[in-house]
């Protein structure tokens, strides 16, 4: 009987081991999907531009013409939607790359820079201080609202727009990627 209950428990143990490698496998999965492999020797626009899931914000960012400052030192802090998050925007790539909006695509193209070189850890460290809802401002003096929601970083737009950041933490020669799930729409 003691046996019996004996290989129960390592049975049940062993279940738990392979749902939990399961798990973890398809969580790597998943960030494989949206996390880009950036070359950290590049800079900002040409990982940008070269990304099949990022491309779109790197044509924002030369039809805003910031293209060429951010091949520059820096260090910049970019928050990048992806093409679908922009293509599911009222402000869609065709409307952003329109020679006639040229002011407001460089006022959304702002918002998606942030001065400095920012960590997902520092946003956390902001997000502590503040005692869980930091500030920080964009290239353009927009602020973005910092929270924690179950173990995920969101950053909320003067206009309420909610993004949440899928990876983190993309070296690049001149500053750093952040990915997010939508786009911001500045005032």
């Amino acid at each position: 009987m003691k046996t019996n209950k004996n290989l129960a428990i390592i049975f049940f143990a062993l279940m738990l081991s392979v749902a939990s490698f399961a798990q973890k496998a398809q969580k790597k999965a998943n960030m494989n999907a949206v996390n880009p492999k950036f070359d950290a020797t590049k800079n900002i626009t040409d990982n940008l531009t070269a990304s099949q899931n990022y491309s779109s914000l790197a044509k924002v960012f030369k039809a805003a013409e910031f293209d060429q400052l951010l091949r520059e030192e820096g260090p910049y802090t970019i928050l990048a939607p992806s093409n679908d998050a922009i293509s599911r925007s009222s402000e869609n790539l065709e409307f952003m790359t329109d020679p006639k909006n040229i002011q407001r695509t460089k006022s959304i193209a702002a918002y998606y820079m942030i001065p400095g070189k920012w960590y997902a850890a520092d946003f956390g460290k902001l997000i502590r201080m503040s005692k869980g809802r930091g500030e920080i401002k964009t290239a353009d003096g927009q602020v973005l609202v910092i929270t924690l929601e179950n173990s995920i970083i969101y950053l909320t737009d003067g206009k309420g727009n909610k993004a949440k950041l899928v990876f983190t933490d993309a070296i690049q020669s001149n500053g750093i990627i952040h990915g997010i799930d939508k786009t911001f729409s500045p005032n």
